[in-house]
């Protein structure tokens, strides 16, 4: 999922995954409905016209880049209906892997608290 617009880890999440699903920029601008340059200055911090985008366009993008999650009737992001399963290796078997960014700011909207206050640990 898509961190928050204001996350500092917003600019790099979204340009991973729209690289990832291998969309151009000018795809992605299409898509949503917005200008062509405004995914470059959402993805460049560096950028002297470096913004975040408005909630309506977030939502537009994350509805692009993540179709697997929908919005409820009450404008919150909702998972897919999870499938309750004691074998883990049917689950295992369909997952993806995520960098720490999306698996925080997927994390973050599901239990709704901020990027920020998400900790991963890894034990191996």
């Amino acid at each position: 999922m898509l961190p928050s617009p204001t996350s500092p880890d917003f600019p790099a999440a979204l340009k991973a995954r729209r690289e990832m699903l291998g969309l151009s920029r000018a795809e992605l601008a299409r898509r949503a409905g917005i200008h062509g340059v405004m995914p470059r200055r959402y993805e460049e911090p560096d950028c002297g016209e470096f913004t975040s985008p408005r909630a309506d366009t977030w939502k537009k993008m994350h509805e692009i880049l993540y179709p697997e999650f929908t919005v409820s009737a009450s404008g919150q992001l909702d998972p897919p209906e999870s499938k309750s399963t004691t074998d883990t290796s049917s689950v295992l078997s369909g997952a993806r892997s995520l960098s720490l960014a999306e698996a925080k700011a997927g994390l973050a909207i599901t239990f709704g608290v901020d990027i920020d206050r998400i900790e991963i640990t890894i034990r191996g």
